[in-house]
């Protein structure tokens, strides 16, 4: 029995690897608050406006 199946595998071998700097970013946890609190105002915005 075969592991086929209807969809195509995707090639990842040419996917972009992250950068050092990207990595690092990832794990600073002030600049993923940050990032957190920026994302979490822009939705409560979005909310807000569409709340007439």
């Amino acid at each position: 029995m075969s592991n086929e199946t209807n969809s195509p595998t995707p090639n990842l071998r040419t996917a972009p690897l992250p950068t050092e700097r990207t990595l690092r970013m990832r794990k600073n946890l002030p600049f993923q608050a940050v990032r957190f609190a920026a994302f979490n105002l822009r939705i409560l915005r979005m909310v807000v406006k569409g709340h007439h």
